[in-house]
């Protein structure tokens, strides 16, 4: 067990954080101080040492959480393996549930702190910042910083004299932030109270304080979110002497993700070892050179100081192969643009055969990016900007119609048309124009979907061909990666590939759905429903990063544009949530609709036949009858339509049941069968008693020789 402990301990260390003096195995939840500072217990731990020894550990300041596993010199058994993913799982919810109390708990203790604090005027660590208190409190000698995300207080910070910072126990740090002024059209965030309050002061504009570099990108999401049009300056913290620099790191990686403009304090040759942030800047510079810095942000990429760096890979060092170690990168969520369908950062791929909408869907989908409106499943969009290339569709008579009747924000819609290069103009080209595109992505800023339809036409080779295709979409993966934007690709489905795997489907090389993390599939059954109306099915047929089954009814009206009377396009109107395999429930909407499986339709068209010969039935009652005899639902539908079997809404009257769904054989037909029927019968007695007496019914003779169906008087 000794080992098993050392172990344990070094992957601790290994993930960041400083591990306790003491681990105990004994399976239960516990704290310790993950910074190595006394009196901090944000890390958490939980080993069991019996059996074969496993836990998890984690940080609930940043949210971090990892699993561990002894390494015990060989494979586990299958029921070793059981056993492992049980115990586990059994962890997680222990884990969760813990956070979860903490958390509530924290939020209490805050607001009751926070509403014994009294309003700040002075304090030791403002005076030596050469700040004003911008809002912070006194609580007990110390600086309280409130600390709020999604409208709701969850935390404190508390800056004691000596400048020491500690955050309130159990409270979540991830996410959180403070706010300074009010925005009037440019919102700074930076990273540290001191820092913002000195941007603030030197600026005048509205600062949203966060409290590390890792909660950078989802705070500046969220400013994006909640004002759209505002000018986003992301002003970083310089660790030039950190491993990585994750002040820069951070704050780049957020401008860029979300169209802001980056910031980056300016110290000149003299810098001293220690001086990284803005309020640093201030206390060497002034606070007009503080207000100079902020004024010239830049997009990130192009300022500056990317010059020199730009310089230095040109030169002999150009093919250096970077690393990062495993413990300089912060672990962080998926994005969801639309939990569990539209990830940031990541391609999606959009399928289907023609005729099912799918160009339609992708503009719903834009429609509701551009509005902050509902998605299928009820939950809601942060609105954004959204960027569309189509190389079949016009945006004038097409795209623009359909976006129109989705009730999209056509202000944050933007089409990629032409390229201009010098004084000649030329089609924008996927394939080669992804650098232009990242500079105007940039700086429309708040790009969240960018549609690219078809997505073959982003590879410039041969597109069944794997490598080909994944040389040539891997800019455009990284354009996505880049801006924190969700990429979605439209392509169809291959010929003659009905009942296979969905992302098997997709036209050209498999590395189309590889690469995507998630997979979409747009589809139409061959029969109509009950009300006259076409199915049709939005399902997810692959995610890497979530769950990979279910979908959405979906339908498409047509419209009339309200401001240009005339002018009539198509849009969706989603239905009822699915469940299941997409498979599965892509199997109906497969079906070939024809008699080469075995005579299936034939005999559902005999089955459907006799079972309404003698009077119309209730829908629910053939679906049991057809379950019975081992028919698909499908193939019935399939024999309705073939039968011309009409189905009509009745009951419901003068106290009657309520109405259901009747299907009635058309009338010659119903006629045809008896006809048919009570002739068979009669040659079947004829012939089981007296042969030679056939001929007495004249033509039944020939109803003997061939299928035609003969009418007799009887």
């Amino acid at each position: 067990m000794t080992s098993a402990i050392h172990q344990f301990r070094d992957a601790i260390q290994a993930a960041g954080l400083t591990p306790p003096d003491v681990i105990e195995a004994d399976g239960k939840l516990r704290r310790f101080a993950s910074n190595g500072k006394r009196g901090d217990d944000a890390g958490w731990y939980s080993l069991h040492g019996d059996g074969i020894p496993a836990g998890s550990f984690g940080d609930w300041r940043t949210g971090f959480t990892q699993t561990w596993r002894a390494d015990i010199g060989r494979t586990l058994t299958p029921a070793e393996e059981s056993a492992h993913r049980a115990r586990a799982e059994a962890m997680r919810r222990e884990r969760e549930g813990e956070e979860t109390r903490q958390k509530a708990e924290a939020c209490e203790r805050a607001a009751a702190i926070l509403a014994e604090s009294k309003p700040c005027t002075e304090h030791p660590y403002l005076t030596r910042k050469r700040i004003k208190a911008n809002g912070a409190r006194l609580y007990k000698g110390a600086l309280l910083i409130p600390m709020r995300a999604d409208g709701e207080l969850h935390s404190l910070q508390f800056i004691d004299v000596d400048g020491t910072k500690r955050f309130l126990s159990g409270g979540r740090v991830a996410g959180c932030y403070f706010s300074i002024g009010k925005p009037d059209g440019v919102l700074c965030i930076a990273e540290g109270f001191a820092t913002g309050a000195t941007i603030h002061e030197a600026t005048g504009h509205a600062v949203a304080v966060a409290f590390n570099a890792g909660s950078l990108l989802r705070i500046v999401e969220v400013m994006r979110g909640k004002f759209p049009d505002a000018r986003l300056i992301v002003c970083a913290d310089d660790d030039i002497a950190t491993p990585g620099n994750p002040g820069l790191t951070k704050a780049t990686e957020a401008a860029r993700s979300f169209g802001g403009l980056l910031a980056i304090p300016e110290f000149g040759n003299a810098r001293p070892e220690k001086a990284t942030d803005f309020n640093d800047m201030a206390a060497l510079c002034g606070l007009d050179a503080v207000q100079s810095a902020i004024a010239n942000a830049s997009a990130p990429g192009v300022a500056e100081h990317q010059g020199a760096i730009d310089s230095a890979i040109a030169g002999e060092y150009a093919s250096q192969v970077e690393l990062i170690r495993g413990c300089d990168v912060i672990p962080e969520p998926v994005q969801w643009i639309w939990p569990g369908w539209l990830a940031a950062g990541k391609m999606h791929v959009l399928g289907g055969a023609p005729g099912t909408g799918k160009t339609s869907i992708s503009m719903a989908l834009a429609a509701t990016v551009s509005t902050g409106g509902r998605w299928p499943d009820g939950t809601r969009s942060i609105a954004g900007n959204v960027v569309i290339w189509s190389g079949e569709d016009d945006p004038a008579d097409t795209l623009i119609p359909r976006l129109a009747l989705s009730g999209a924000d056509l202000a944050r819609v933007y089409f990629i048309t032409d390229i201009q290069e010098g004084s000649d103009r030329r089609s924008f080209d996927p394939a080669r124009d992804m650098e232009p595109l990242r500079r105007k992505l940039i700086e429309i800023g708040g790009v969240r979907l960018l549609i690219v339809d078809p997505i073959v036409s982003a590879v410039t080779g041969d597109s069944h061909k794997n490598a080909e295709v994944r040389r040539g979409l891997q800019p455009l993966v990284d354009l996505a990666a880049s801006m924190r934007c969700a990429l979605l690709g439209i392509t169809h489905f291959s010929k003659g590939t009905g009942g296979r795997d969905p992302v098997e489907r997709l036209t050209g090389s498999l590395a189309f759905g590889a690469l995507a993390r998630v997979v979409l599939v747009a589809a139409k059954h061959q029969e109509e429903g009950e009300d006259g109306r076409t199915v049709r099915l939005f399902v997810r047929a692959k995610s890497n990063i979530g769950p990979d089954h279910g979908g959405f009814e979906y339908d498409l009206h047509q419209g009339e544009l309200k401001a240009h009377p005339g002018i009539f396009n198509s849009y969706v109107l989603w239905g009822d949530a699915l469940e299941g395999e997409a498979r599965e429930l892509l199997a109906t909407a497969d079906a070939t609709g024809d008699d080469g499986e075995g005579g299936s339709l034939a005999d559902a068209k005999r089955f459907l036949s006799d079972l309404l010969l003698d009077g119309p039935l209730p829908t629910k009652t053939i679906k049991a009858d057809a379950d019975g005899a081992g028919y698909s639902w499908a193939t019935i539908r399939r024999a309705q339509k073939a039968l011309g079997i009409e189905s009509a809404k009745e009951g419901g009257h003068f106290g009657a049941t309520k109405q259901q769904w009747l299907w009635r054989l058309p009338a010659e037909h119903a006629q045809r069968e008896r006809l048919q029927g009570k002739s068979l019968k009669m040659l079947k007695n004829a012939e089981d008693a007296q042969q030679k007496e056939v001929s007495t019914f004249r033509q039944i003779e020939h109803l003997q020789g061939n299928s035609e169906v003969v009418e007799v008087e009887i």
